[in-house]
């Protein structure tokens, strides 16, 4: 069999106050373009073909998976199509994902995403990649009161279909792993302003916005949220957004409904109607080149599916 999953954008952690027993939340959306991985059984053990990231993951991963399942038989894994590591997009999440939903369905089980992600370890601060590997979409979710919780999915939309990311992504730039984010995340503390103004804009402009199709107004305010998620990493990060990135999401927000930063970056998107996205990205390699600046441009399209097997 063959699984394919998607890559997320990650719009940003909602509260870092530690004001309230339920901590950070996030909101983000599940573009077209990630894992596909194909999956073989044989009669015993594993047979991992991929880079040497991509051989340790697997691995660990088979191993959770047969300490908690007791697997039957052995794999041959293959990944013909990745993601690229620490650039905001959600990699390791969505390969862990994958992985475990390509085996334990292989094995029998009728297993949800929640349930994975607790097995594998996922969801230690965000829950976006776990939720929008089953329902694909725009994803909010409601953080979590203890370490071990899985945060609730709290809304999820059809991303609409005629709505394009175009995204750029510096070369040889990385953003931080969950290693280096791990303490970062657990001495942070902001003014729990920034939370109220965050929540603000998800419920009175996000939300609104994305369940009447209104781009012009969920690109406003998801590019002035993106700036108050970017006020609390100020300190982290070295700016509102990635230094290295911030002008490009400068340029990008001047021409598009609206523009930000995924994660801990360096990818950067604007987002714009499917009829304007080539030319979006033609101003965009166009303005790079005379910066003088090397980076992967292309544009996505929302992925409303999920993950998805195909018979190989």
């Amino acid at each position: 069999m063959i699984i394919e999953s998607s890559s997320r954008l990650h719009f940003g952690i909602i509260d870092i106050s530690r004001e309230f027993s339920r901590q950070y939340g996030a909101l983000g959306v599940m573009i077209k373009g990630g894992f596909r991985i194909e999956i073989t059984p044989v009669s015993d053990g594993l047979i991992v073909e991929g880079d040497e990231h991509v051989v340790r993951e697997v691995k660990a991963v088979h191993q959770r998976l047969d300490s908690r399942y007791g697997l039957e038989r052995g794999y041959r894994i293959k990944v013909l199509r990745q993601v690229p590591r620490h650039i905001g997009l959600g990699s390791t999440t969505q390969l862990h994902m994958g992985i475990s939903m390509g085996i334990l369905t292989a094995e029998g089980h009728q297993v949800r995403s929640g349930e994975i992600a607790s097995v594998v370890g996922r969801s230690r601060y965000s829950a976006i990649g776990t939720h929008g590997f089953q329902h694909g979409g725009f994803i909010l979710e409601g953080g979590k009161c203890g370490a071990d919780d899985i945060p609730p999915m709290t809304a999820r939309y059809d991303t609409p279909e005629d709505w394009r990311f175009v995204i750029v992504c510096p070369e040889d730039i990385k953003g931080y792993d969950e290693v280096q984010e791990k303490p970062i995340l657990k001495r942070m503390k902001v003014d729990v302003d920034i939370a109220r103004g965050i929540s603000h804009h998800i419920v009175m402009g996000i939300l609104p916005a994305i369940s009447t199709g209104d781009i012009a107004n969920f690109g406003l305010h998801l590019h002035r949220l993106q700036r108050l998620v970017g006020e609390s990493f100020l300190p982290y990060q070295g700016g509102i957004f990635h230094p290295v990135i911030e002008d490009i999401i400068h340029e990008l927000n001047d021409i598009t409904y609206g523009a930000g930063q995924s994660s801990w970056g360096p990818t950067a998107y604007g987002l714009t109607h499917m009829d304007r996205a080539d030319d979006v990205r033609g101003h965009i390699v166009d303005w790079l080149s005379e910066k003088g600046l090397d980076a992967h441009v292309w544009v996505a399209e929302p992925d409303n599916r999920g993950f998805r097997f195909i018979e190989g």
